[in-house]
């Protein structure tokens, strides 16, 4: 980002620079708004043309920042590709040494050339664009992956815990029913034998009646 933002920079520097260089002894007044009005003309039309690029396109998460990147580096490009020449032009008018009927022609010529890497602009910034919303939706789609496969992950989890505590459940109440049985299995043990001891004693006490007699 740091590198870009000087690159931009540093095309600004240039175009400017060489503009002033180009207005050789106009007094700086003029030079200063000269360069302002090309500079603004250059950002007038290099928006126009983005706005363009992206008028069928259907994006909305596209920064602002991302936006400013890319009109910020070819204001200055468009400006240096034909804003010097037509300096020059513009000097040798203000000095008598070109007529006005040249002058309008040699900016009709510079216009068409502009006009020409406008297009060429046009249909690289609409593919950039596109290029963008590609990427988006592939992030999305991906996301969405993500979050069903995560939403199943959690969805088996759940079921597997739930099996994994009706299992438990069973096994649990299985042992208690066996320890039930067990427990009755004793007491009916305990209570046989008790029986078991009750008839011999009466038995014992009627064999003892019968000897008494």
């Amino acid at each position: 980002m740091l590198v870009i933002l000087l690159f931009i920079i540093i095309l600004n520097i240039v175009s400017i620079v060489l503009m002033y260089y180009s207005l050789r002894d106009l007094n700086k007044k003029e030079k200063l708004i000269f360069i302002a009005a090309g500079t603004a003309l250059m950002y007038i039309l290099t928006s126009i043309v983005y706005w363009i690029s992206t008028k069928n396109i259907e994006i909305t998460e596209v920064s602002e920042t991302g936006k400013d990147l890319i009109t910020f580096l070819f204001v200055p490009i468009n400006g240096i590709l034909v804003l010097p020449l037509f300096a020059k032009s513009f000097y040798k008018f203000r000095f008598g040494s070109l007529d006005k009927k040249i002058l309008i022609n040699r900016g009709i010529v510079l216009g068409v050339v502009l006009l020409i890497i406008l297009i060429i602009e046009c249909v690289y910034f609409k593919n950039i664009q596109q290029q963008v919303v590609n990427l988006i939706m592939v992030q999305q789609q991906t996301s969405g992956e993500q979050e069903s496969m995560n939403t199943n992950e959690v969805t088996e989890n759940i079921t597997t815990n739930t099996l994994e505590d009706i299992v438990t459940m069973n096994q649990t109440t299985n042992e208690v029913m066996q320890g039930n049985e067990i427990e009755e299995e004793i007491v009916n043990d305990v209570n046989n034998t008790s029986n078991g001891n009750n008839i011999q004693v009466n038995a014992e006490n009627v064999a003892a009646g019968s000897n008494a007699n």
